[in-house]
Protein backbone atom coordinates (compact mmCIF):
# COMPACT_ATOMS: atom_id res chain seq x y z
CA UNK A 1 0.00 0.00 0.00
CA UNK A 2 1.62 3.32 -0.34
CA UNK A 3 1.72 6.32 1.93
CA UNK A 4 -1.24 8.03 0.18
CA UNK A 5 -3.65 5.17 0.89
CA UNK A 6 -1.84 4.60 4.37
CA UNK A 7 -2.86 8.15 5.61
CA UNK A 8 -6.33 7.83 3.82
CA UNK A 9 -6.92 4.54 5.94
CA UNK A 10 -6.14 6.38 9.18
CA UNK A 11 -8.25 9.06 8.24
CA UNK A 12 -11.35 6.65 7.79
CA UNK A 13 -10.36 5.05 10.69
CA UNK A 14 -10.00 8.17 12.87
CA UNK A 15 -13.46 9.56 11.64
CA UNK A 16 -15.22 6.11 12.52
CA UNK A 17 -14.00 6.42 15.92
CA UNK A 18 -15.50 9.73 15.82
CA UNK A 19 -18.36 8.79 14.60
CA UNK A 20 -19.26 6.06 16.35
CA UNK A 21 -18.12 8.37 19.66
CA UNK A 22 -20.59 11.45 18.73
CA UNK A 23 -23.19 8.63 17.73
CA UNK A 24 -23.08 7.29 21.36
CA UNK A 25 -23.48 10.73 22.85
CA UNK A 26 -26.38 11.90 20.27
CA UNK A 27 -28.43 8.71 20.67
CA UNK A 28 -30.71 9.10 23.48
CA UNK A 29 -31.53 12.32 22.16
CA UNK A 30 -32.24 10.91 19.09
CA UNK A 31 -35.00 8.37 17.98
CA UNK A 32 -33.76 5.09 16.19
CA UNK A 33 -34.85 6.10 12.56
CA UNK A 34 -32.45 8.85 12.57
CA UNK A 35 -29.30 7.15 14.10
CA UNK A 36 -29.95 4.75 11.09
CA UNK A 37 -30.58 7.16 8.99
CA UNK A 38 -27.15 8.84 9.85
CA UNK A 39 -25.46 6.07 10.15
CA UNK A 40 -26.65 5.40 6.24
CA UNK A 41 -24.98 8.87 5.67
CA UNK A 42 -22.21 8.24 6.56
CA UNK A 43 -21.54 5.67 5.10
CA UNK A 44 -22.79 6.83 1.58
CA UNK A 45 -20.51 9.72 2.53
CA UNK A 46 -17.81 7.71 2.77
CA UNK A 47 -18.50 5.56 -0.08
CA UNK A 48 -18.90 8.90 -2.44
CA UNK A 49 -15.46 9.93 -1.41
CA UNK A 50 -13.99 6.49 -2.63
CA UNK A 51 -15.73 6.59 -6.06
CA UNK A 52 -14.73 10.26 -5.80
CA UNK A 53 -10.69 9.16 -4.65
CA UNK A 54 -10.90 6.86 -7.67
CA UNK A 55 -12.13 8.98 -10.50
CA UNK A 56 -9.33 11.75 -9.63
CA UNK A 57 -6.68 9.33 -9.18
CA UNK A 58 -8.09 7.49 -12.71
CA UNK A 59 -8.22 11.42 -14.39
CA UNK A 60 -4.62 12.13 -12.56
CA UNK A 61 -3.23 9.21 -14.67
CA UNK A 62 -5.11 9.69 -17.45
CA UNK A 63 -4.29 13.22 -17.69
CA UNK A 64 -0.08 12.02 -17.46
CA UNK A 65 -0.59 10.04 -19.93
CA UNK A 66 -1.98 11.98 -22.25
CA UNK A 67 0.34 14.82 -21.72
CA UNK A 68 3.38 12.65 -22.33
CA UNK A 69 1.11 10.96 -25.72
CA UNK A 70 0.90 14.83 -27.21
CA UNK A 71 4.99 15.14 -26.22
CA UNK A 72 5.71 11.53 -27.89
CA UNK A 73 2.96 12.80 -30.89
CA UNK A 74 5.18 16.21 -31.70
CA UNK A 75 8.50 14.39 -31.89
CA UNK A 76 6.29 11.69 -33.87
CA UNK A 77 5.11 14.23 -36.23
CA UNK A 78 8.33 16.09 -36.46
CA UNK A 79 10.27 12.43 -36.83
CA UNK A 80 7.09 12.11 -39.93
CA UNK A 81 8.25 15.09 -41.04
CA UNK A 82 11.78 14.54 -41.37
CA UNK A 83 11.21 11.21 -42.93
CA UNK A 84 8.69 12.75 -45.56
CA UNK A 85 10.07 15.72 -46.69
CA UNK A 86 14.42 15.52 -45.05
CA UNK A 87 15.93 17.70 -42.55
CA UNK A 88 15.07 21.41 -44.04
CA UNK A 89 18.53 22.39 -41.81
CA UNK A 90 20.35 20.86 -44.54
CA UNK A 91 17.90 21.17 -47.28
CA UNK A 92 15.49 18.36 -48.03
CA UNK A 93 17.40 16.03 -49.59
CA UNK A 94 17.76 13.44 -46.71
CA UNK A 95 18.92 10.07 -48.23
CA UNK A 96 16.16 8.09 -46.55
CA UNK A 97 13.43 10.83 -46.87
CA UNK A 98 10.02 9.48 -48.94
CA UNK A 99 9.68 13.33 -51.09
CA UNK A 100 13.25 12.98 -52.18
CA UNK A 101 13.18 9.38 -52.24
CA UNK A 102 9.99 9.20 -54.40
CA UNK A 103 11.21 12.38 -56.93
CA UNK A 104 14.66 10.31 -57.52
CA UNK A 105 12.77 6.97 -58.45
CA UNK A 106 10.21 9.03 -60.32
CA UNK A 107 13.27 10.59 -62.34
CA UNK A 108 14.57 6.86 -62.27
CA UNK A 109 11.85 5.44 -63.74
CA UNK A 110 10.77 8.39 -66.00
CA UNK A 111 12.55 7.13 -69.00
CA UNK A 112 11.90 3.20 -68.68
CA UNK A 113 8.37 2.69 -69.58
CA UNK A 114 6.00 0.02 -68.33
CA UNK A 115 7.89 -3.28 -66.93
CA UNK A 116 6.75 -6.47 -66.57
CA UNK A 117 8.10 -9.23 -64.24
CA UNK A 118 8.42 -12.34 -63.16
CA UNK A 119 7.29 -14.04 -66.30
CA UNK A 120 7.60 -17.73 -66.22
CA UNK A 121 9.18 -19.18 -68.99
CA UNK A 122 6.30 -22.05 -69.84
CA UNK A 123 7.85 -23.11 -73.45
CA UNK A 124 10.14 -22.53 -76.55
CA UNK A 125 9.12 -23.81 -79.89
CA UNK A 126 10.40 -22.64 -82.58
CA UNK A 127 11.49 -19.33 -82.09
CA UNK A 128 7.88 -18.47 -79.89
CA UNK A 129 8.57 -17.87 -76.41
CA UNK A 130 5.28 -18.66 -73.90
CA UNK A 131 5.21 -17.26 -70.85
CA UNK A 132 2.62 -16.89 -68.01
CA UNK A 133 2.32 -13.98 -65.58
CA UNK A 134 2.14 -14.95 -61.86
CA UNK A 135 0.80 -13.15 -59.22
CA UNK A 136 4.13 -11.17 -58.34
CA UNK A 137 4.48 -10.38 -62.27
CA UNK A 138 0.90 -8.80 -62.39
CA UNK A 139 1.97 -6.66 -59.08
CA UNK A 140 5.23 -5.80 -60.86
CA UNK A 141 3.74 -3.70 -63.76
CA UNK A 142 4.04 -0.39 -63.56
CA UNK A 143 4.40 3.24 -65.36
CA UNK A 144 7.29 4.97 -64.35
CA UNK A 145 5.21 6.20 -60.33
CA UNK A 146 2.31 4.94 -61.32
CA UNK A 147 0.83 2.42 -58.47
CA UNK A 148 0.78 -1.52 -59.26
CA UNK A 149 -2.16 -3.63 -59.83
CA UNK A 150 -2.71 -4.92 -56.54
CA UNK A 151 -3.60 -8.41 -57.63
CA UNK A 152 -3.41 -10.36 -61.15
CA UNK A 153 -6.68 -11.18 -62.85
CA UNK A 154 -7.09 -12.89 -65.98
CA UNK A 155 -7.27 -9.38 -67.89
CA UNK A 156 -4.01 -8.64 -66.38
CA UNK A 157 -2.36 -9.37 -69.84
CA UNK A 158 -4.27 -6.85 -71.87
CA UNK A 159 -1.70 -4.48 -70.45
CA UNK A 160 0.62 -6.15 -72.92
CA UNK A 161 -1.09 -5.41 -76.12
CA UNK A 162 -0.52 -7.12 -79.25
CA UNK A 163 1.92 -5.99 -81.22
CA UNK A 164 3.89 -4.12 -78.80
CA UNK A 165 7.73 -4.13 -78.89
CA UNK A 166 9.30 -5.37 -75.50
CA UNK A 167 13.15 -5.90 -74.65
CA UNK A 168 13.18 -9.01 -72.38
CA UNK A 169 15.91 -9.65 -69.42
CA UNK A 170 15.75 -13.27 -67.86
CA UNK A 171 16.05 -12.78 -63.76
CA UNK A 172 18.21 -13.53 -61.28
CA UNK A 173 16.80 -13.04 -57.30
CA UNK A 174 18.99 -10.90 -54.99
CA UNK A 175 19.38 -11.51 -51.51
CA UNK A 176 16.52 -9.64 -51.03
CA UNK A 177 14.23 -11.81 -52.65
CA UNK A 178 14.01 -9.24 -55.71
CA UNK A 179 14.47 -10.03 -58.98
CA UNK A 180 16.87 -7.61 -60.91
CA UNK A 181 17.68 -8.13 -64.51
CA UNK A 182 20.95 -10.14 -65.26
CA UNK A 183 21.44 -10.91 -69.17
CA UNK A 184 19.52 -9.78 -72.35
CA UNK A 185 17.41 -11.88 -74.22
CA UNK A 186 16.90 -9.07 -77.10
CA UNK A 187 13.98 -7.66 -78.28
CA UNK A 188 10.61 -9.37 -78.94
CA UNK A 189 7.22 -8.64 -80.75
CA UNK A 190 4.10 -9.32 -78.81
CA UNK A 191 2.28 -11.48 -80.86
CA UNK A 192 -0.63 -13.07 -78.06
CA UNK A 193 -1.49 -11.94 -74.64
CA UNK A 194 -4.92 -13.47 -72.99
CA UNK A 195 -6.08 -15.12 -70.30
CA UNK A 196 -2.81 -14.30 -68.26
CA UNK A 197 -0.51 -15.46 -71.26
CA UNK A 198 1.81 -13.76 -73.48
CA UNK A 199 3.13 -14.79 -76.45
CA UNK A 200 6.84 -13.77 -78.04
CA UNK A 201 8.38 -13.76 -81.04
CA UNK A 202 11.83 -12.14 -82.13
CA UNK A 203 12.10 -8.72 -83.87
CA UNK A 204 15.73 -10.57 -85.25
CA UNK A 205 17.05 -14.03 -85.18
CA UNK A 206 18.56 -14.19 -81.07
CA UNK A 207 22.23 -14.76 -81.16
CA UNK A 208 23.68 -18.26 -80.32
CA UNK A 209 24.26 -16.90 -76.68
CA UNK A 210 21.23 -15.83 -75.85
CA UNK A 211 19.31 -19.42 -77.16
CA UNK A 212 21.99 -21.29 -75.44
CA UNK A 213 21.56 -18.64 -72.14
CA UNK A 214 17.64 -20.00 -72.66
CA UNK A 215 18.07 -23.55 -73.46
CA UNK A 216 20.60 -24.11 -70.48
CA UNK A 217 17.65 -22.86 -68.00
CA UNK A 218 18.92 -19.79 -66.79
CA UNK A 219 16.10 -17.60 -67.89
CA UNK A 220 13.21 -19.25 -66.16
CA UNK A 221 11.54 -16.15 -65.15
CA UNK A 222 11.38 -13.07 -67.76
CA UNK A 223 11.64 -9.18 -67.30
CA UNK A 224 9.68 -7.61 -70.29
CA UNK A 225 10.77 -3.49 -70.45
CA UNK A 226 8.64 -1.32 -73.01
CA UNK A 227 11.60 0.94 -73.14
CA UNK A 228 14.74 -0.10 -72.76
CA UNK A 229 17.32 1.15 -70.47
CA UNK A 230 19.04 4.03 -70.56
CA UNK A 231 23.06 4.36 -69.85
CA UNK A 232 23.61 6.07 -66.55
CA UNK A 233 26.49 7.13 -64.75
CA UNK A 234 25.59 6.80 -61.30
CA UNK A 235 24.05 3.11 -62.05
CA UNK A 236 27.97 1.61 -62.07
CA UNK A 237 28.70 3.54 -58.89
CA UNK A 238 29.45 1.80 -55.61
CA UNK A 239 26.45 1.41 -53.14
CA UNK A 240 26.22 3.95 -50.34
CA UNK A 241 29.02 5.72 -52.52
CA UNK A 242 27.91 9.72 -52.42
CA UNK A 243 28.77 12.39 -55.29
CA UNK A 244 31.68 14.66 -54.23
CA UNK A 245 34.28 17.76 -55.65
CA UNK A 246 36.61 15.09 -57.08
CA UNK A 247 33.98 11.93 -57.93
CA UNK A 248 31.08 13.83 -59.14
CA UNK A 249 29.28 10.94 -59.89
CA UNK A 250 30.12 8.46 -56.98
CA UNK A 251 32.69 6.22 -56.58
CA UNK A 252 32.83 3.59 -58.99
CA UNK A 253 32.46 -0.38 -58.22
CA UNK A 254 35.68 -1.46 -59.51
CA UNK A 255 34.12 -4.97 -58.51
CA UNK A 256 30.89 -4.99 -59.88
CA UNK A 257 32.47 -3.16 -63.47
CA UNK A 258 34.45 -6.81 -63.72
CA UNK A 259 31.65 -8.54 -63.16
CA UNK A 260 29.37 -7.07 -65.47
CA UNK A 261 32.02 -7.15 -68.36
CA UNK A 262 33.65 -10.46 -67.77
CA UNK A 263 32.43 -10.95 -71.47
CA UNK A 264 34.63 -8.86 -72.72
CA UNK A 265 38.78 -10.08 -74.09
CA UNK A 266 40.60 -9.01 -70.37
CA UNK A 267 43.24 -7.02 -72.56
CA UNK A 268 39.97 -5.09 -73.97
CA UNK A 269 37.92 -5.01 -70.59
CA UNK A 270 40.81 -4.08 -68.16
CA UNK A 271 40.64 -0.16 -70.73
CA UNK A 272 37.06 -0.48 -70.57
CA UNK A 273 36.68 -0.82 -66.90
CA UNK A 274 39.36 2.43 -66.45
CA UNK A 275 37.13 4.40 -68.59
CA UNK A 276 34.05 3.24 -66.37
CA UNK A 277 36.08 4.11 -63.07
CA UNK A 278 37.14 7.74 -64.26
CA UNK A 279 33.69 8.38 -64.89
CA UNK A 280 32.98 11.91 -63.20
CA UNK A 281 36.98 12.35 -61.96
CA UNK A 282 39.41 15.08 -62.93
CA UNK A 283 40.19 14.94 -66.87
CA UNK A 284 43.21 15.90 -68.68
CA UNK A 285 44.19 17.55 -72.27
CA UNK A 286 44.91 14.09 -73.75
CA UNK A 287 41.23 12.65 -73.18
CA UNK A 288 39.10 12.21 -76.19
CA UNK A 289 36.53 15.81 -76.75
CA UNK A 290 33.31 13.99 -76.27
CA UNK A 291 34.52 13.47 -73.04
CA UNK A 292 35.93 16.81 -71.69
CA UNK A 293 33.30 18.38 -69.27
CA UNK A 294 34.15 21.16 -67.25
CA UNK A 295 33.42 22.14 -63.36
CA UNK A 296 32.91 26.10 -62.84
CA UNK A 297 31.41 28.03 -60.05
CA UNK A 298 28.42 30.78 -61.64
CA UNK A 299 30.05 34.82 -61.00
CA UNK A 300 26.54 36.07 -62.00
CA UNK A 301 23.12 34.22 -62.30
CA UNK A 302 22.14 32.15 -65.34
CA UNK A 303 18.50 31.44 -66.94
CA UNK A 304 18.84 28.21 -69.68
CA UNK A 305 15.72 27.24 -70.93
CA UNK A 306 15.67 23.04 -71.26
CA UNK A 307 12.14 22.58 -72.14
CA UNK A 308 11.55 21.87 -75.67
CA UNK A 309 8.31 23.17 -77.60
CA UNK A 310 7.59 19.49 -78.51
CA UNK A 311 5.14 17.40 -76.38
CA UNK A 312 5.52 13.76 -76.58
CA UNK A 313 6.48 10.98 -74.83
CA UNK A 314 9.65 8.85 -75.22
CA UNK A 315 8.35 6.18 -77.63
CA UNK A 316 6.93 9.15 -80.41
CA UNK A 317 10.06 11.21 -80.27
CA UNK A 318 12.37 10.44 -77.62
CA UNK A 319 13.54 12.49 -74.36
CA UNK A 320 15.77 15.17 -76.00
CA UNK A 321 15.32 17.15 -78.90
CA UNK A 322 19.10 18.16 -80.50
CA UNK A 323 19.96 20.96 -78.14
CA UNK A 324 19.12 18.80 -75.38
CA UNK A 325 15.93 20.02 -74.06
CA UNK A 326 13.22 17.95 -73.02
CA UNK A 327 10.65 16.33 -75.09
CA UNK A 328 9.49 13.84 -73.05
CA UNK A 329 6.31 15.36 -71.18
CA UNK A 330 7.50 13.44 -67.75
CA UNK A 331 10.92 15.16 -67.67
CA UNK A 332 9.34 19.05 -68.36
CA UNK A 333 9.72 21.25 -65.83
CA UNK A 334 5.76 22.29 -63.84
CA UNK A 335 6.87 26.30 -64.76
CA UNK A 336 5.04 27.59 -67.72
CA UNK A 337 8.15 29.32 -69.66
CA UNK A 338 10.56 25.95 -68.82
CA UNK A 339 13.34 27.60 -67.57
CA UNK A 340 16.01 26.84 -64.80
CA UNK A 341 16.98 30.11 -63.08
CA UNK A 342 21.35 28.93 -61.65
CA UNK A 343 21.91 31.93 -59.29
CA UNK A 344 25.38 32.96 -58.55
CA UNK A 345 26.69 30.91 -55.76
CA UNK A 346 30.60 30.81 -55.00
CA UNK A 347 30.16 27.66 -52.88
CA UNK A 348 28.08 25.67 -55.89
CA UNK A 349 29.57 24.27 -58.10
CA UNK A 350 28.01 22.47 -61.28
CA UNK A 351 29.59 20.66 -64.52
CA UNK A 352 29.16 21.46 -68.12
CA UNK A 353 30.06 20.56 -71.84
CA UNK A 354 33.37 22.01 -72.45
CA UNK A 355 31.98 23.99 -75.49
CA UNK A 356 29.12 25.47 -73.24
CA UNK A 357 31.57 25.94 -70.31
CA UNK A 358 34.18 27.96 -72.36
CA UNK A 359 31.43 30.66 -73.44
CA UNK A 360 30.10 31.35 -70.28
CA UNK A 361 33.83 31.84 -69.36
CA UNK A 362 34.84 34.03 -72.31
CA UNK A 363 31.62 35.98 -70.69
CA UNK A 364 32.32 36.70 -67.64
CA UNK A 365 29.58 34.40 -66.19
CA UNK A 366 31.62 31.65 -64.59
CA UNK A 367 35.14 30.90 -63.37
CA UNK A 368 36.93 27.53 -64.35
CA UNK A 369 37.52 25.74 -61.81
CA UNK A 370 38.88 21.76 -63.00
CA UNK A 371 38.72 19.91 -66.67
CA UNK A 372 35.99 16.29 -65.55
CA UNK A 373 36.18 13.67 -67.53
CA UNK A 374 32.77 11.92 -68.18
CA UNK A 375 31.88 9.16 -70.05
CA UNK A 376 29.77 10.08 -73.24
CA UNK A 377 26.56 7.64 -72.20
CA UNK A 378 25.52 4.71 -74.68
CA UNK A 379 22.37 4.23 -76.61
CA UNK A 380 21.53 0.66 -75.73
CA UNK A 381 18.59 -0.06 -78.56
CA UNK A 382 21.16 1.10 -81.01
CA UNK A 383 24.42 0.03 -79.88
CA UNK A 384 22.70 -3.37 -79.82
CA UNK A 385 21.09 -3.00 -83.62
CA UNK A 386 24.89 -1.91 -84.65
CA UNK A 387 26.21 -4.79 -82.80
CA UNK A 388 23.56 -7.04 -84.24
CA UNK A 389 24.58 -5.41 -88.03
CA UNK A 390 28.09 -5.96 -87.47
CA UNK A 391 28.37 -9.41 -86.00
CA UNK A 392 25.66 -10.22 -89.47
CA UNK A 393 28.15 -8.54 -91.35
CA UNK A 394 31.52 -10.52 -89.56
CA UNK A 395 29.03 -13.63 -89.90
CA UNK A 396 28.74 -13.23 -94.27
CA UNK A 397 32.76 -12.21 -94.19
CA UNK A 398 33.33 -14.96 -92.36
CA UNK A 399 30.96 -17.19 -94.91
CA UNK A 400 32.73 -15.82 -97.98
CA UNK A 401 36.33 -16.13 -96.34
CA UNK A 402 35.70 -19.32 -95.22
CA UNK A 403 34.34 -20.22 -98.93
CA UNK A 404 37.10 -18.45 -100.29
CA UNK A 405 39.67 -20.49 -98.26
CA UNK A 406 38.23 -23.57 -99.28
CA UNK A 407 38.58 -23.06 -102.73
CA UNK A 408 42.31 -21.62 -102.44
CA UNK A 409 42.45 -25.08 -100.07
CA UNK A 410 41.12 -26.82 -103.39
CA UNK A 411 43.88 -24.89 -105.76
CA UNK A 412 46.33 -25.63 -103.52
CA UNK A 413 45.95 -29.20 -103.29
CA UNK A 414 45.51 -28.96 -107.04
CA UNK A 415 48.78 -27.25 -107.27
CA UNK A 416 50.47 -29.69 -104.89
CA UNK A 417 49.15 -32.60 -107.11
CA UNK A 418 50.36 -31.05 -110.19
CA UNK A 419 53.78 -30.38 -108.17
CA UNK A 420 53.75 -33.81 -107.15
CA UNK A 421 53.01 -34.96 -111.21
CA UNK A 422 55.67 -33.46 -112.48
CA UNK A 423 58.28 -33.98 -110.16
CA UNK A 424 57.70 -37.41 -110.95
CA UNK A 425 57.69 -36.62 -114.82
CA UNK A 426 60.78 -34.24 -114.12
CA UNK A 427 63.00 -37.56 -112.53
CA UNK A 428 61.44 -39.82 -115.54
CA UNK A 429 62.86 -37.21 -117.64
CA UNK A 430 66.13 -37.07 -116.04
CA UNK A 431 66.69 -40.64 -116.36
CA UNK A 432 65.58 -40.54 -119.73
CA UNK A 433 67.98 -38.02 -120.63
CA UNK A 434 70.65 -39.94 -119.01
CA UNK A 435 70.02 -42.70 -120.80
CA UNK A 436 69.87 -40.64 -123.89
CA UNK A 437 73.28 -39.18 -122.39
CA UNK A 438 74.90 -42.79 -122.57
CA UNK A 439 73.17 -43.78 -126.33
CA UNK A 440 74.79 -39.82 -127.26
CA UNK A 441 78.33 -41.60 -125.89
CA UNK A 442 77.89 -44.84 -127.28
CA UNK A 443 76.89 -43.29 -130.94
CA UNK A 444 79.71 -40.93 -131.02
CA UNK A 445 81.92 -43.66 -129.83
CA UNK A 446 80.76 -45.58 -132.76
CA UNK A 447 80.82 -42.47 -134.57
CA UNK A 448 84.60 -41.98 -133.97
CA UNK A 449 85.39 -45.27 -135.08
CA UNK A 450 83.02 -44.88 -138.09
CA UNK A 451 85.13 -42.08 -139.20
CA UNK A 452 88.35 -43.80 -138.25
CA UNK A 453 87.27 -46.98 -140.60
CA UNK A 454 86.22 -44.70 -143.05
CA UNK A 455 89.82 -42.32 -142.92
CA UNK A 456 91.60 -45.61 -143.16
CA UNK A 457 89.29 -46.99 -145.63
CA UNK A 458 89.70 -43.89 -147.43
CA UNK A 459 93.59 -44.00 -147.49
CA UNK A 460 93.38 -47.60 -148.72
CA UNK A 461 91.57 -47.11 -151.44
CA UNK A 462 93.92 -43.41 -152.44
CA UNK A 463 96.87 -46.39 -152.78
CA UNK A 464 95.27 -48.63 -154.84
CA UNK A 465 94.25 -45.87 -156.88
CA UNK A 466 97.70 -44.73 -157.03
CA UNK A 467 98.87 -48.17 -157.82
CA UNK A 468 96.36 -48.87 -160.74
CA UNK A 469 97.67 -46.03 -162.04
CA UNK A 470 100.73 -46.27 -161.60
CA UNK A 471 100.06 -49.81 -163.08
CA UNK A 472 98.25 -48.43 -165.99
CA UNK A 473 101.03 -46.19 -166.83
CA UNK A 474 103.21 -49.14 -166.94
CA UNK A 475 101.05 -50.72 -169.40
CA UNK A 476 101.15 -48.22 -171.47
CA UNK A 477 104.21 -47.55 -172.36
Amino acid sequence: MTLGGIIILLVLVASLITFIYLLVLTARGWGVLHTLLLSFLFIECWVLMVFTAGVVYRRVGWLEQADKLEKKAVVEEAKTETLTWGNFEYGADLPNAIVPVQGELRRLTSDRGRVWRRLELVSSDGGVFKLEMSAPAAAAGDLGDAPAVAAPAPDVAQSLPANLVVYAFAEEINEQNQPLPSFYLGEFTVTASQAGQVTLSPTLPLETAQLDYIKSGGATTWALYELLPLDSHVAFAAEGSSPTDDEIFGHMDEEKLNALLQGIPEDRRAKVVQEYLRDGTQGNDSDPIPTRWVQVKLLKDYEIDVDSEQDAIATELGFFDKSGRSIDVRLKRSEEDGGVKLPADSNKRIVLKSEVADKLIADGVAELIKPIFVRPLIDYQEAFNRSYVRRHEIRERIALYQRESAELAKANQAGQEMISFRQVENQQLASDLGNLNKEVEVLKKEVTLAEQLLTSTKSKISDMYREVQSRATSISQ
